[in-house]
């Protein structure tokens, strides 16, 4: 989450590299971690200096971080050499920079399901995409003959480097996207049930008896694509009820009833070969409870005491009318 000095900064900083804020908003939209974000920040200062002689080389540099930042994050050498796909085509036995992009797009999955059941073709990007990479790395590593000083020419290559990261990160969405729009609803369904079947360990250690009232999903998405793997996280929140004594203690004052809500969060794990059965996951879930007791959390053990009290004044007062 972006606190609103940081993203009033960062506003900012897109107005003053204008014309290029569109493009920075685009790669901003899917920056998921702190470090992108701050990668795609600092290709906006520099692109903000057109008075820089080395503007161009310092986004650059920016943007070749971001795309290795990328690739490590989503594609890592040693998942690339498990995929069913790889086939070593490099004499020092590593995965090439396309294999890893593509694995970073799509994992495990086949080509022919990528295609054929996502609509997803890669292939259009390749070039254009290992073209820009190794302009990058001759900006990045900037020579008396390689700087470009004039600023129209930078404005062109700075477009060119920023279309091409943009369609790879929307490729790795693209592909994401249309794995999870067939399961949604049943993602839904099934961490509810999930929820409903068991007791919840956690929330059952707070208090004597507790009643779950509803399940609320917020978020559905793909966490992970292995080589041999797909992993499905679905993240919302819980209401109980803690209960405190019997419902007799309660009756008569002595227990006491309070409503809470916790974050929860349920997995499910698919083979890569399978990647839409639900019936070959076991969803795994927990429900977050860290915050009960403490001194900002909505409900404290004072409260609790106050509660029993205002139940047992209330009760006695019922006797006597």
């Amino acid at each position: 989450m972006i606190h609103g000095g940081a993203q009033s900064r960062i506003v900012s900083i897109l107005q003053q590299a204008s014309p290029f804020a569109s493009e920075l908003r685009a790669l901003r939209r899917h920056a998921d971690d702190a470090f992108a974000r701050a990668t795609i920040e600092g290709a906006a200062h520099a692109l903000a200096d057109p008075a820089n002689p080395l503007r161009l080389n310092f986004f650059a540099t920016a943007i070749r971080i971001l795309f290795e930042h990328t690739m490590d994050r989503y594609g890592p050498e040693s998942e690339v050499m498990n995929a069913s796909w790889y086939v070593c085509e490099r004499d020092n036995k590593k995965p090439t920079r396309w294999q890893r992009v593509r694995f970073a797009i799509q994992g495990g999955l086949s080509d022919s399901f990528v295609t054929g059941q996502l609509g997803v073709d890669i292939d259009p990007l390749r070039n254009r995409l290992l073209t820009v990479v190794n302009e990058l790395s001759k900006h990045v590593h900037g020579r008396a003959e390689t700087i470009i000083a004039d600023l129209a020419e930078q404005d062109v290559v700075v477009t060119r480097m920023a279309a091409a990261m943009i369609d790879f990160l929307d490729a790795i969405y693209d592909c994401r996207k249309a794995i999870l729009e067939p399961l949604v609803d049943k993602l839904d369904e099934a961490s509810v049930d999930a929820l409903l079947s068991e007791t919840i360990q956690s929330v059952d250690e707070l208090a004597t008896h507790h009643s779950l009232e509803e399940v609320e999903v917020n978020e559905i998405r793909v966490a992970k694509i292995s080589a041999d793997t797909i992993t499905y996280e679905v993240q919302g929140s819980v209401g109980v009820v803690l209960q405190w004594g019997s419902n007799s203690d309660v009756r008569r004052g002595d227990g006491a009833e309070i409503p809470q809500s916790f974050p929860f969060e349920c997995v499910f794990e698919l083979p890569i070969d399978d990647p839409w059965n639900l019936r070959r996951a076991e969803p795994r879930f927990g429900v977050d409870t860290s915050s009960w007791g403490r001194p900002n959390s909505r409900v404290t053990s004072r409260q609790i005491g106050q509660s029993i009290g205002r139940r047992a004044s209330s009760g006695h007062n019922k006797s006597c009318t």
